[in-house]
């Protein structure tokens, strides 16, 4: 179990890949809920004020913060941009100004593509699991 003193932010990958961000109290109130909406999808009930079918639960990932806050103010040190630059660039004879534009803005964003099915879709670093048995 993570101790925690303050509200923690829990990034909710889903079986069928999508993810959502949630914000708990305590690591207790976060495995009530995660453990209530899996439950819901084991027994193909609904979930929320859509009535959407519930979906299974993957994987939980614990943040301090809220992931998307990550670089918040979307500044990069000359040195990673740079070195972006320079793999974007690479064996290329004529460069697509926007699409190196828009790989350059991509650097500060928060997300990213997952590294595996269920990965996490931000940059920011986790500070661990939450631990389910589901």
């Amino acid at each position: 179990m993570i101790a925690r003193c303050n509200t923690l932010f829990c990034e909710i990958v889903y079986e069928d890949g999508t993810v959502s961000v949630a914000e708990y109290k305590d690591d207790a109130e976060a495995k009530s809920a995660v453990m209530e909406q899996h439950d819901r999808a084991k027994t193909a009930r609904t979930n929320g004020p859509q009535e959407l079918p519930a979906s299974r639960i993957a994987k939980v990932f614990v943040y301090d913060k809220h992931p998307g806050d990550f670089n918040a103010d979307g500044t990069l040190s000359s040195d990673e941009v740079q070195a972006a630059i320079k793999d974007l660039v690479k064996g290329v004879d004529v460069v697509d100004v926007m699409a190196l534009s828009q790989a350059v803005s991509n650097l500060a964003h928060p997300m990213q593509e997952p590294t595996g099915p269920f990965g996490s879709r931000f940059k920011a670093k986790e500070t661990g699991e939450l631990e389910l048995s589901l």
